[in-house]
């Protein structure tokens, strides 16, 4: 507990999902949370269920469009003039386009990339300024093991593969780049992160439940989002104060085999 005392942290994507893990557990840790998204009655609605659960947690939230530089200006500077400072960004935002490789249209495909590459961009490039004011943060972009291997891993969608290739190498640089001022930029990257449907494939589908035993040799096979969280909030903390560039991969043994 207090791994995050008195730090301020901004959570993309925070409405569900690991965006919504990461929150959760930044909070229990002492972290201030501002939690973004684009639909932000969705934020405001999980966020409402952690509140009445935990009313001494601080958690915010705030309508995001993260490809818009401006709507990063603007939760930044909101961000700061209601906690004080910022410490922490993690980049968990992202989409897919739900297309195979020879159906996918060039606007499908750019879109992708609009949303998980420059709006990461985006994120790095405006909050660098504030972090080096304060001498220091820490940014923890959330990848995939798309960007390594294809496959189940990255869904059978170029583009998603691509704009997590692409971000995998904007961090690299980003972490390159920033160092020198006290800015740690790291990554995390899933694996197949159980939801209902997916347990509910498993249970059902002894094919699938093979498949996916088969390509993730170490049980239980899949991750929570609270699995993958542990990893978001080790990169974010003091406890990573030397790592730069790093890709920690959460993903039961899939990219080993």
């Amino acid at each position: 507990m207090n791994r995050l005392e008195g730090k301020v942290a901004i959570v993309t994507g925070a409405g569900q999902g690991l965006g919504l893990a990461v929150s959760r557990l930044f909070a229990e840790e002492g972290a201030k949370v501002v939690g973004t998204g684009r639909h932000v009655e969705k934020v405001e609605k999980a966020f409402a269920a952690v509140l009445e659960e935990h009313p001494e947690f601080e958690m915010v939230a705030m309508q995001h469009e993260i490809s818009k530089r401006d709507e990063w200006e603007r939760v930044i500077e909101d961000t700061v003039a209601k906690f004080g400072k910022v410490d922490i960004l993690v980049n968990n935002a992202s989409v897919t386009s739900g297309k195979y490789l020879m159906d996918i249209d060039e606007d499908s495909f750019m879109n992708v990339m609009k949303i998980n590459v420059v709006g990461e961009l985006f994120g790095i490039q405006t909050i660098a300024p504030y972090f080096e004011k304060n001498g220091g943060g820490s940014i923890v972009n959330v990848n995939s093991i798309g960007s390594m291997v294809s496959g189940d891993a990255d869904g059978w969608d170029p583009a998603y593969s691509a704009s997590k290739g692409a971000a995998r190498s904007l961090t690299r640089h980003a972490a390159f780049q920033l160092a020198g001022k006290g800015i740690r930029v790291n990554s995390v990257f899933p694996g197949p992160i159980e939801t209902p449907m997916l347990r509910e494939s498993l249970q059902n589908d002894p094919a699938i439940a093979a498949r996916v035993e088969a390509n993730n040799p170490l049980p239980p096979h899949i991750s929570t989002a609270e699995h993958i969280a542990q990893g978001v909030l080790f990169l974010a903390s003091d406890e990573s104060a030397t790592m730069c560039g790093a890709e920690v991969v959460i993903d039961c043994g899939h990219v080993v085999i």
